[in-house]
C-alpha cells in the first residue's frame, strides 16, 4: 500500500520468462522479482506492477517521504519510506534489481507501452 497515492495491491511472486520475456505481466497484483529479497529481510525487495488505474499508475506522483506499506503473510506490518523517485531509468540498466546490503524495498512501473520505454522506479527505506 501507499495510502496518499491511493495503491493497495496484493503481492505475488513474478514469473521472469511470463513477465520479463514474454511481456505478459498479470494485472492486479505486485509482483515479486523471483531472486530478490523477500519483504522484511535484509537486501532489496524488488516489486512491479503496470503503469495501469488501481495498479502502479499513481507511483508517477510519489514524492520522497510518502509511506509505503507492506504485510506479509505472518501478519506483520512494515512500514518503510520513500526516498528516492527515479522518473526516466533505461529498461537496459538493471541496477535497482541488485542486492543491497540494507533492506529496502524498490517499486517499478513503466512509463509507456513499449519494452523500449524507460521505468519509473521508486526506492524506500525501513522507517
Amino acid at each position: 500500500q501507499i495510502p496518499r497515492l491511493g495503491i493497495d495491491l496484493p503481492i505475488q511472486e513474478g514469473d521472469f520468462t511470463r513477465d520479463v520475456t514474454d511481456q505478459h505481466t498479470p494485472e492486479g497484483y505486485a509482483l515479486h522479482l523471483p531472486g530478490t529479497a523477500i519483504p522484511g529481510q535484509n537486501g532489496n525487495t524488488y516489486l512491479y506492477a503496470h503503469a495501469r488505474r488501481g495498479m502502479f499508475l499513481a507511483l508517477w506522483n510519489a514524492r520522497p517521504g510518502d509511506a509505503v506499506i507492506v504485510r506479509v503473510p505472518d501478519n506483520r506490518v512494515l512500514e518503510y519510506v520513500v526516498r528516492d523517485v527515479l522518473p526516466r531509468v533505461a529498461p537496459t540498466d538493471l541496477s535497482a534489481t541488485q542486492p543491497s546490503a540494507t533492506e529496502q524495498l524498490t517499486l517499478q512501473t513503466s512509463t509507456g507501452p513499449s519494452p523500449g520505454d524507460p521505468r519509473f522506479i521508486v526506492v524506500a527505506f525501513p522507517r
